[in-house]
């Protein structure tokens, strides 16, 4: 991996900051004419899956529609109550996922209790939204 994790446990009065940094840095991005995948293909991953379906996750869901990387599955606490024709969406109960190159934690906030969750089930490298958008900005 190229790409040294910065997201860092948020203090509780700054829970939501980070989400509106990564929509202001991605936004820039997509500005710029500009798109995720540079991440994707310069670490070599081909097959993820989305933690979180929320909007953070249902933006990048669609950013990566068409790019040929493909997002195999997404998992979410509420995964009884989304519903995506043709796309299946775990709980995180589920006793197992198919097997991908990463899980993308689109919850940023919790990220660090999302990742103590997801390695008890998973050997896949657990990324975070905040850190490839940073990746990508950084690559400008």
């Amino acid at each position: 991996m190229r790409m040294k994790k910065k997201t860092q446990p948020p203090v509780p009065e700054q829970r939501f900051v980070l989400g509106f940094q990564i929509l202001s840095q991605w936004l820039h991005l997509k500005q710029d004419g500009k798109t995720l995948i540079p991440f994707f293909e310069d670490n070599f991953i081909e097959n993820i899956a989305i933690y979180g379906m929320g909007v953070l996750g249902e933006r990048f869901y669609q950013e990566l529609q068409g790019s040929g990387i493909k997002i195999c599955y997404a998992i979410d606490r509420f995964a009884a109550s989304k519903n995506k024709p043709g796309f299946q969406i775990y709980s995180l109960d589920e006793a197992h996922w198919p097997e991908v190159d990463a899980i993308v934690v689109t919850p940023v906030q919790d990220y660090w209790g999302i990742v103590e969750l997801l390695e008890k089930k998973t050997d896949a490298v657990i990324l975070s939204l905040y850190d490839i958008v940073d990746y990508c900005m950084a690559g400008e």
